[in-house]
């Protein structure tokens, strides 16, 4: 934690952690005190933040993630337009704010700093992972689903301010602030690896002489990593940009290629005879025609369903058995019930419900389900299921009218006969 604190509170005599900040921009940088534990160096922080809020029994492992590092920021446009506007940069900040302590908790920020004096505007965020008590980074972030749900809130967030979520289940590698500060370190080792070697006349003052040419070459290789990844990260949103533009464009052309397709058999209807009717639209019409008006037609058929099925069902159910009114119900049909009613007989009834209203379907829109559609099953099914609450209801119905005592299983089932 003292490298990464170094850099966040800008540390006197660590410059070397912050090497691409701007000196004369170092005024412009916030702190904000979240908890106390902001204001103390941050390993400090962190280690009291722990003491004070972890309750485990165990000791805590050397290898536990003890603080996660968090930044929020955008595309250099972006942000440097935030920026400009001192109004919209404290909402910005602000709504930040909200998001890591709602997110993480407000008591386990121990660092969040705002940075004006590098190239693009950020805000580091250091926070704790104590969740019930427990250490434990895994419960606080999560799944990869509540990951993405939680970018998904983020972009909420941030949609005031112009900021858009990237591309959601996209194969784009997210990098971390540590991979890119691994990436930096390689770069450098990589030049410094090829640094000559000072000869004996080079030596009047060899450290101060060569801590220059490093530094130097330090500079220049994190130039160069940041060029690179800001280079990646442009291709990645321009190839995403045309894979969608591709897209849109070719269902733009689809439906451009319906449209008129239905247009010139509007016109020609009379002559070719055509009846531009539900009929036509879900069997015969373009490709695109067809997809949007099966889409509307499962859904109105959904809606019948949900207020015509239960009464059709209902209504013939009760004919079968020549129950239209169970509270004159004789100790004959109470007898007639029983002998048929059986897991086939219902299956049989779920059966004929389903395929009378598939007739009713026919009326109405002037097409009939095939009995392998999934829409067809998804009814058969939805049938099926209220044959099977009937006849529960109804042969309460019939042992109430006829005063008959409950077996003494089913009270049991339902909490009585205790």
């Amino acid at each position: 934690g003292a490298g990464l604190g170094d850099h966040i509170d800008r540390k006197e005599g660590q410059e070397h952690t912050f090497q691409n900040a701007d000196p004369a921009r170092r005024q412009l940088n916030q702190s904000f005190a979240v908890t106390d534990h902001c204001s103390k160096p941050l390993h400090t922080a962190i280690s009291d933040r722990i003491a004070e809020g972890y309750t485990g029994t165990t000791a805590i492992r050397k290898d536990a993630v003890r603080a996660l590092s968090l930044v929020f920021t955008g595309t250099h446009e972006d942000m440097k337009a935030i920026e400009a506007d001192p109004e919209k940069l404290q909402g910005w900040l602000k709504a930040n704010y909200q998001f890591v302590t709602q997110e993480f908790g407000k008591e386990n920020v121990v660092r969040l700093a705002l940075h004006l004096d590098e190239k693009t505007p950020h805000l580091h965020a250091v926070v704790v992972p104590l969740v019930e008590g427990k250490l434990t980074a895994k419960k606080l972030l999560g799944n990869r689903k509540d990951m993405s749900e939680r970018q998904d809130r983020y972009a909420k967030a941030m949609e005031p301010f112009g900021l858009s979520r990237g591309v959601r289940g996209s194969k784009a590698v997210h990098n971390s602030e540590g991979w890119y500060l691994g990436q930096q370190q390689q770069a450098q080792k990589a030049v410094l690896s090829d640094l000559p070697k000072l000869t004996a006349l080079d030596r009047i003052n060899p450290a101060r002489y060569e801590e220059k040419v490093q530094e130097r070459f330090k500079f220049v290789s994190r130039e160069k990593t940041d060029t690179a990844i800001e280079l990646k990260r442009r291709t990645d949103q321009v190839r995403h940009a045309q894979a969608s533009q591709h897209k849109a464009e070719q269902e733009a052309a689809r439906h451009r290629e319906a449209t008129q397709s239905i247009a010139a058999q509007l016109l020609q209807a009379g002559k070719a005879g055509i009846t531009l009717d539900s009929s036509y639209a879900l069997l015969k019409a373009p490709a695109a025609i067809r997809e949007a008006a099966n889409t509307l037609f499962q859904e109105e058929v959904r809606k019948l369903a949900d207020t015509h099925l239960k009464q059709g069902a209902e209504a013939y159910y009760r004919g079968i058995y020549q129950l239209e009114d169970s509270s004159k119900a004789t100790r004959e049909d109470y007898e007639r019930h029983q002998k048929h009613d059986s897991e086939e007989t219902r299956n049989h009834i779920a059966g004929e419900i389903t395929r009378i209203f598939n007739q009713e379907i026919q009326q109405r829109w002037g097409v009939e389900l095939s009995p392998e559609a999934s829409l067809y099953k998804e009814l058969r099914k939805k049938a099926a299921d209220l044959v099977r609450e009937l006849a529960k209801t109804i042969l309460q119905e019939l042992r109430k009218a006829l005063g008959l005592e409950e077996p003494r299983q089913q009270r049991k089932s339902r909490g009585l006969g205790r």
